[in-house]
């Protein structure tokens, strides 16, 4: 079997589908991604070796190139990373005239806004006949999406995104064990340090949740991006804040098993991996409303708490409400992220691509 991905920016937990993809499926596995203008250092080559994995650099590949490469390939399945590369077009037009299934992944959510009208109108009558066969989403709120976009309930496929959960599950085992014994005092957030991403809202809430509610939990940031210094700044005022930059996810397990509580303030998160991430972690979760993920991966009360996003107040109160509960019930907190982690992984992704074979056959 020969799969090829037409990505743009590869992160960590793209490498464990790929590898069950090429492990439980035989498949060779070839991966066109973006290494120029990326909003993160991960390099994709120095994390697997498995031999039926290939990497090629799309910025030195033409439209042209790529159609070639596909043509002499014949892949027996296509996935696209949306419609954000228009230089993949030729090739997946090429492809599916040829009867190769492709799939393009969708992670945006369905907002109502006039822009989405647009896109709906625009996918219609221009994009999914020459060169879509099925839209791939992680969640509910992207098959909305999805079929407001013209794909049947036959043309969509659940499951896009999964984190590493085998890697992220190791954290979780800390519950059992030192967990008991004493539980971190922590907030943590991991990701990009902009403010698409709630991060100086964040800083807000945790000066609020220190003065208002004389909070004793401390903060740890880990990532990279334009609100750096902000954040180091935040550590001069605060010796319980932490700046770290971006790690590699074995790093991050580490961090997960030394912290209490995960934090993602988004003002818009189309799906947020690291919500899955730090649920098979066993933490539980402090999410932005406006989390694509949260749907899937928390019950307000049950795993964590919701709160307004853009709200420095409503992020305070929920650091507040998770901060005043017993170490007993923060570790049901995290049993409970991790059950509901525990619907979605690298598996079930790289077997809902190779679904539309089946569907293919049938």
């Amino acid at each position: 079997m020969k799969i090829l991905y037409l990505y743009t920016e590869l992160q960590g937990h793209n490498i464990p589908v790929f590898e069950r993809l090429a492990t439980d499926y035989g498949a060779t596995v070839d991966v066109f991604h973006w290494t120029q203008n990326k909003l993160t250092p991960f390099i994709p080559t120095s994390h697997t070796n498995h031999p039926n994995i290939r990497f090629h650099d799309r910025s030195a590949h033409s439209s042209t190139q790529i159609v070639e490469f596909a043509m002499d390939l014949r892949p027996d399945v296509v996935y696209v990373t949306g419609w954000m590369d228009k230089g993949y077009f030729p090739a997946l037009r090429r492809l599916k005239a040829l009867g190769i299934p492709v799939v393009a992944g969708l992670d945006g959510q369905w907002t109502g806004s006039l822009r989405k009208y647009l896109a709906c109108l625009v996918m219609r009558w221009f994009y999914k006949k020459p060169y879509y066969n099925y839209l791939w989403v992680p969640g509910p709120l992207q098959y909305e999406y999805a079929a407001r976009l013209g794909f049947t309930k036959a043309e969509i496929i659940s499951n896009l995104l999964s984190g590493n959960s085998t890697l992220f599950t190791e954290a979780g085992k800390t519950l059992e064990t030192t967990k008991q014994e004493k539980y971190p005092q922590k907030f943590l957030y991991v990701g990009r340090f902009a403010p698409q991403k709630g991060v100086d809202v964040l800083l807000e809430a945790f000066e609020i949740y220190k003065a208002k509610y004389q909070g004793r939990w401390g903060l740890s940031c880990i990532g990279n991006g334009p609100l750096m210094d902000q954040l180091l700044r935040a550590t001069t005022r605060h010796a319980n804040i932490s700046v770290e930059g971006f790690l590699p996810q074995a790093q991050l397990v580490a961090r997960a098993s030394q912290s209490g509580a995960f934090v993602l303030p988004s003002r818009y998160e189309p799906w947020g991996v690291v919500a899955h991430e730090f649920a098979c972690a066993g933490l539980p979760l402090i999410l932005s409303e406006h989390v694509g993920a949260r749907q899937q991966y928390l019950v307000d009360g049950f795993n964590g708490f919701t709160f307004r996003q853009n709200a420095a107040q409503s992020l305070a109160r929920a650091m507040h409400l998770m901060s005043s509960l017993s170490d007993d019930a923060l570790i049901m907190m995290g049993k409970r992220s991790m059950q509901l982690a525990s619907q979605t992984s690298p598996e079930v992704t790289a077997a809902s691509l190779i679904s539309v074979l089946h569907r293919k056959a049938r």
